[in-house]
């Protein structure tokens, strides 16, 4: 599999998450990057871009109904027109608890997949769909750990963090984007996300997440990925989390300038 065929699709498509865990097709439990031996893909090249993000000849079905939580509508398991081999319809469920329920979120099929780029007229290579997928995974259950750092700070009045929705902002560069723009061997970000989590009721928190090809990021999966999230500055509360984790703000700019930004993520 070509670096490219990996990164082209692995984080964009988590708006093809399911909005319900309940389905026919999706598994009974366990994490995406537990129990299985799968080797992880061979390290993508830089992308051109994220699929679900960037402008496209795709022209929404009049009737089509999507989920408020990713703008997705459900993907469908059947096989697509002139679809080469048969592809697999297994869903991982990821370890992203899911505000209001009790499941958490559940990762698109390589056969869902499939159909997420046709959708938006993307090319798509039904033999790499079972390791996009799996990059796929990896990258959000990465950027889902990169979280639950910051929400340790509340651990105490918030046992129990969840994902209530996200949103992919690849078009508008953040500050942190805007700096490694002008100042980092890394360039832009590849990718842009904003997750909303539900602070145990007690408030609704903005992640920015900046997602960066990075050939220094030392990833243990070797997909060349270093992932940045950090809670957006809405409220003076969030500031002050900034300032609780210095350690964190000097690494930002240490692996930024040198590299390794991918190691324990």
């Amino acid at each position: 599999l070509k670096r490219s065929a990996v990164l082209f699709v692995t984080v964009a498509v988590i708006e093809v998450m399911a909005p319900s865990e309940n389905s026919a097709s999706a598994p009974s439990g366990g994490c995406p990057m537990r129990g299985s031996a799968r080797a992880a893909p061979a390290a993508p090249s830089p992308p051109s871009g994220c699929p679900m993000h960037q402008p496209s000849s795709y022209t929404p079905p009049a009737g089509e109904v999507l989920n408020p939580r990713n703008m997705m509508p459900e993907m469908p398991q059947t096989p697509a027109a002139n679809q080469s081999i048969v592809l697999n319809k297994h869903r991982e469920t990821s370890s992203i608890p899911k505000t209001g329920e009790t499941s958490n979120w559940v990762y698109p099929s390589p056969q869902q997949f499939y159909h997420a780029l046709l959708r938006n007229n993307k090319e798509a290579e039904a033999e790499a769909m079972n390791d996009v997928v799996y990059a796929h995974n990896v990258t959000n259950e990465r950027s889902w750990k990169a979280v639950l750092d910051w929400e340790r700070l509340h651990h105490k009045s918030c046992p129990t963090p969840s994902l209530i929705r996200f949103v992919g902002r690849q078009q508008d560069l953040s500050w942190g984007g805007w700096w490694s723009k002008n100042f980092s061997y890394r360039g832009v970000p590849f990718d842009r996300h904003d997750w909303f989590v539900d602070r145990c009721g007690q408030r609704t928190v903005r992640y920015v997440i900046d997602y960066y090809d990075d050939p220094a990021a030392g990833d243990a999966e070797d997909l060349s990925v270093t992932i940045e999230a950090r809670p957006a500055v809405d409220t003076t509360g969030d500031l002050v989390d900034r300032f609780r984790r210095p350690v964190w703000q000097m690494r930002r700019l240490w692996t930024a300038m040198f590299g390794g930004g991918g190691k324990d993520q």
